[in-house]
């Protein structure tokens, strides 16, 4: 079940909420509040305050369990903008622009089922399998009761080895 929550006409710059509101998009209601408490941005107070009225909302109308909800969506839209004028020297004026923002959060239950899993670590290896059988059997080989490795020696070697047994 969805649950919504809506700020409008909140006196912040969109651009600077969005790079708080994506914090905290897709994790759990708790961990977000969390995240929003100790986030050092004057807008995640604001976004504090929608998250948890969110969690209020879903609690109080849908009977949800509030440990077993998760942000589903977090957008932040641009609202009107108050422009005033700011004096400068020689009758000049330059415009300061005071932006507005409407903030929506929408939540959603987890089911018990799709709670996020571990991901499945690699099987340990049995004692006979090895990780390249086709390069230890190729050790294993023997040309005439010699390794490969020895095969390939140039014959001169082979022929002092004879002479010295």
């Amino acid at each position: 079940m969805e649950t919504k929550a809506v700020v409008r006409y909140a006196r912040m710059s969109p651009q600077k909420a969005r790079l708080v509101a994506d914090l905290v998009r897709g994790k759990k209601v708790n961990d977000a509040l969390n995240i929003l408490r100790f986030t050092n941005k004057a807008t995640a107070r604001i976004l504090y305050k929608v998250v948890a009225s969110a969690k209020a909302n879903a609690e109080n109308n849908n009977a949800a369990n509030g440990d077993n909800l998760k942000i589903e969506k977090i957008f932040v839209d641009m609202g009107p903008v108050m422009k005033r004028q700011l004096p400068r020297s020689r009758g000049r004026v330059d415009m300061v622009r005071k932006p507005f923002s409407h903030v929506t959060v929408v939540l959603t239950e987890l089911e018990e089922g799709k709670k996020r899993k571990a991901a499945k670590k690699a099987e340990p290896k049995k004692e006979g399998e090895t990780a390249a059988p086709k390069k230890a059997a190729a050790k294993k080989e023997t040309v005439a009761g010699e390794t490969k490795a020895e095969a390939k020696k140039p014959a001169a070697k082979k022929a002092n080895k004879k002479k010295e047994s």
